[in-house]
């Protein structure tokens, strides 16, 4: 039998009864951003609100928590900061996820805002808001975990804070899955392969969390924190690029 249409989200053939991809059930659709005339899975109450924009989201939050930590900086370090030890941790587990959305510092906010508004938006595009989000979050509390666990090996009290980690996840899962992508490190006007540039970024932050460890300098940057964000990152896209794969033929 001939079956004429092919589908581009799992690469199978079907008559036309069933070329659409909810009348095949077709598994590519959680994976990739399926435009709106296919029918998707019933909106999950409370996730509404994504339809703003997960990445429009996590900056409007990042702002908001910018104006508070100036309003009133010694609550939102106390309270609001990742503290890495464990007893505070233990009575405040929600400082794992608010220092995600934490800056202090204009420039600590604006570097970590600015690359979301263009490669955020972009990941956002391919991937959709929900997974978008869960690649955010995962890469963000897994940067947390990275430094208390480092941060109790040295003996290290100080809180972190900021996005970094979650948006070298975000770089990371973009270098693997839209590798053609290119950047431009400052001051440097040359553009650059995106995977070229999170090995150099990697091999610093390593670098640095070696120095900062052996006590060569010591500096105020959770490095540890950008690497296992990373990691999460490249992991994700891995399995997106992997799933593709299997039906791209």
């Amino acid at each position: 039998m001939f079956l004429p249409y092919k589908c581009k989200y799992c690469g199978g053939t079907f008559c036309s009864e069933h070329r659409l991809p909810e009348n095949h059930n077709c598994p590519g659709i959680q994976y990739w951003n399926v435009p709106v005339k296919v029918k998707k899975e019933p909106r999950v109450r409370g996730l509404a609100i994504l339809s703003f924009g997960a990445n429009n989201l996590v900056i409007i939050t990042c702002l908001v928590l910018f104006f508070i930590s100036i309003l009133v900086p010694e609550f939102t370090i106390r309270y609001l900061a990742l503290h890495p030890s464990i007893p505070i941790l233990i009575s405040m587990p929600w400082q794992f996820l608010t220092s995600i959305f934490l800056h202090l510092g204009f420039w600590h906010f604006f570097v970590n805002t600015f690359v979301l508004l263009f490669f955020g938006g972009e990941l956002e595009r391919r991937l959709g808001s929900r997974r978008y989000l869960e690649l955010f979050l995962l890469s963000g509390i897994a940067g947390n975990f990275g430094y208390v666990v480092y941060a109790n090996l040295i003996s290290s009290s100080s809180p972190a804070l900021g996005a970094s980690a979650a948006v070298f996840g975000v770089m990371g899962c973009l270098a693997i899955i839209a590798p053609e992508i290119r950047m431009i490190i400052f001051p440097f006007p040359i553009p650059i392969n995106i995977r070229a540039a999170l090995i150099l970024f990697a091999i610093y932050d390593f670098w640095m969390m070696i120095a900062n460890s052996i006590g060569v300098f010591s500096t105020n940057v959770a490095n540890i924190a950008h690497l296992a964000g990373l990691v999460i990152g490249v992991y994700y896209g891995r399995k997106i690029r992997k799933y593709s794969h299997r039906y791209d033929r």
